[in-house]
């Protein structure tokens, strides 16, 4: 029995070694085999392709909610913070209204991480045609107030110009300036035909085609004094007449908004056209002759300087000027 129970466990282990072959022998894959296909993943699963940066976009579209955003600031501005920091600046509150400005309060402005403890006072971004593509927002206080970096604010996405539908509309020489402050600054003034590009590297030529002069009041730093002699020579190869308002009408600030604030703003001394004489300030006897009312009208008149600025320059037009000093 002990015999016949050994034979039988050899047997058993010699057929579970014919069923399964050794790992060495059992069969590998011909080279010239064709692997197998797996099946490939579905299209949507695909990696898109990045946009041709040489396709146009298409033009930027009205947004309803800024809209509804703007008019929600609009309606918030009277007896607001940001009114008294428009008078501050020597912006009334009529004119601002005119021009669609609104205030943002504290926690209501749209780009949350931007919001300001002060809010903010509230631009349009616009198109040629009117239409409404972004907000621009300015802290409401002091540059010591407000840190540099949290003063102004875009929303993200398209970016216009403030009082762009300008150009298309009215005669007259068209004046260019950096800020929305400074256009505001130049209405205020009596200039009619302002636009604000929101910095120096925003303008767009397709925009006034139709302008035939324009008077640049860029900032008194060196970008916008550089910005404007370029765009000058710009302009006289496209045919236009090009003025500006040198540094020494902003009375020593570095732009016109703090200018006019400052009531020291000077639009008598813009510069004469393209003809070689541009950037070239009035004549000293025309200054003097000009210095001379803005004194005579704050002693005699009770008027403030720059109420007296504003009347002095309507009545002394800067000789060989654009015609647009106010």
């Amino acid at each position: 029995m002990e015999t016949a129970r050994a034979q039988w466990r050899e047997e058993q282990q010699r057929q579970a070694a014919l069923q399964k072959p050794p790992l060495q022998r059992q069969r590998v894959p011909h080279r010239r085999q064709v692997p197998p296909k797996f099946p490939s993943p579905p299209a949507a699963a695909a990696r898109p392709h990045s946009v041709d940066p040489s396709v146009p976009r298409a033009p930027a579209p009205a947004r309803p909610d800024l809209a509804q955003q703007l008019a929600a600031f609009q309606a918030a501005l009277p007896g607001s913070r940001g009114e008294a920091y428009l008078r501050q600046r020597g912006i009334p509150l009529a004119l601002a209204q005119q021009h669609d400005v609104g205030y943002a309060a504290p926690g209501t402005w749209p780009h949350a991480v931007r919001d300001w403890r002060g809010g903010r006072v509230v631009f349009p971004h616009t198109m040629p045609d009117g239409r409404l593509v972004n907000l621009y927002g300015r802290a409401v206080g002091t540059a010591e107030e407000v840190p540099k970096a949290k003063r102004h604010d875009h929303l993200p996405g398209e970016k216009g110009y403030f009082n762009a539908a300008t150009p298309q509309a009215g005669d007259g020489p068209l004046w260019v300036c950096e800020g929305a402050f400074d256009a505001l600054a130049l209405r205020a003034a009596g200039v009619p035909r302002v636009v604000a590009i929101f910095g120096v590297q925003g303008w767009r030529w397709d925009w006034v085609r139709d302008v035939r002069a324009l008077v640049f009041a860029l900032d008194a730093d060196t970008a916008g004094q550089q910005q404007w002699q370029a765009l000058a020579r710009q302009a006289a190869l496209r045919g236009k007449r090009v003025a500006v308002l040198p540094v020494a009408a902003y009375g020593g600030r570095k732009d016109v908004s703090e200018a006019w604030a400052a009531g020291v703003l000077c639009l008598g001394g813009a510069g004469a056209d393209g003809d070689g004489t541009l950037g070239h300030g009035r004549s000293q006897e025309h200054q003097d002759t000009w210095t001379e009312r803005v004194a005579i009208m704050v002693v005699d008149g009770g008027l403030t300087p720059a109420e007296a600025a504003c009347c002095a320059c309507a009545s002394t037009p800067a000789p060989g000027s654009a015609g647009t000093t106010r």
